[in-house]
């Protein structure tokens, strides 16, 4: 009874080591970050946002400055400003956690703050500057949480499920076996990509308009239908390996729009990150290229734009058109 009792107690301190492991782990995080982002951080931030006492705060601050002088190239980072209080950003500074600090991570947040959606314990900010958004925000689609997650439950397991769809083309919902095995965003909305047992092929269902979708129980089998040429039955898998569009990708080739003044093409180079040749690549799931086209207005109807409303063309349009109506 006392060995049970004690190897429990050892269980509860080594999950508790691990926990406080995580928790130190994000607190260097929100040091490297405030650093980067304010050029300063102090005890009383760390206490503030981590409900964490000053002495564990300090044994914090410790902890990243002795992994700065541990790594490559050692560093300061920062260094303790007597007059203000509060621990400086130093000139040498570079961050040891990049990812968290990019300019990427910071501007994604900022706009998920902007916008109402950044979960509190993201929340890493300390200053933040005014923010104003031109983007059209639809209102919150209405997505059920049980469709939701009955949809992952299917892809997790890979077992077919009826589905009720709001179509744009029906007056009601109409009924479908659906095999889902992935979703995908496209800049506005959520989709469901699945194998639909009624129409005999790999389709998008916009995540919002399932307004049902029944708890998956029984394994996604294959295909099974009259061949639309006369040859017998055909059977075809159901799976993600078998969604060729899914899986294939093509590469958009973008490049500075050349009905552009040369003066104008170098800056849009330099905002896209292009090679010296003028060209960058953005590689795109083939089941997805009719939504990446609108949403960089790279479709035939844009091409009408005046060349300053359409700053990039397609460098291989005739490729990308030719994948995009089924083509090699």
């Amino acid at each position: 009874m006392n060995r049970n009792i004690k190897e429990n107690d050892n269980n509860i301190e080594k999950d508790n080591r691990s926990y406080n492991k995580w928790n130190q782990a994000r607190r260097l995080e929100f040091i490297d970050f405030r650093l980067s982002c304010d050029g300063k951080i102090n005890r009383k931030d760390l206490v503030d946002f981590f409900s964490i006492s000053v002495p564990q705060a300090s044994l914090d601050l410790s902890k990243y400055q002795e992994m700065v002088e541990n790594s490559e190239p050692p560093r300061a980072n920062l260094k303790y400003d007597r007059h203000s209080k509060v621990y400086v950003r130093t000139d040498d500074f570079k961050p040891i956690f990049p990812n968290v600090c990019s300019p990427q991570s910071y501007l994604n947040d900022l706009l998920n703050y902007a916008q109402g959606d950044l979960n509190q314990s993201r929340n890493f900010f300390g200053f933040v500057p005014n923010v104003a958004l031109a983007t059209f925000c639809p209102p919150q689609r209405n997505i059920n949480s049980e469709v939701l997650f009955n949809i992952v439950n299917a892809i997790r397991t890979h077992k077919a499920v009826h589905i009720a769809y709001r179509s744009l083309k029906t007056v009601n919902p109409t009924d479908h076996l659906v095999a889902p095995h992935g979703l995908a965003f496209d800049g506005l909305r959520w989709h469901v990509r699945a194998y639909c047992y009624d129409h005999h092929g790999f389709r998008d269902y916009v995540l919002s308009r399932i307004v049902h979708c029944a708890v998956p129980e029984i394994l996604a089998p294959d295909d099974r239908f009259p061949d639309p040429v006369g040859n017998g039955f055909r059977e075809v898998g159901t799976s993600a390996e078998d969604d060729k569009e899914w899986n294939e990708f093509i590469d958009l080739i973008l490049k500075a729009n050349p009905e552009l003044p040369e003066s104008a093409r170098r800056v849009v180079e330099f905002d896209y990150g292009m090679e010296e040749n003028g060209t960058v690549c953005y590689p795109c799931r083939r089941a997805l290229l009719f939504y990446v086209l609108q949403w960089l207005r790279l479709t035939k109807a844009d091409a009408a734009l005046p060349p300053e409303q359409r700053l990039i063309v397609l460098d291989n349009e005739s490729e990308v058109y030719r994948r995009l109506a089924g083509g090699n």
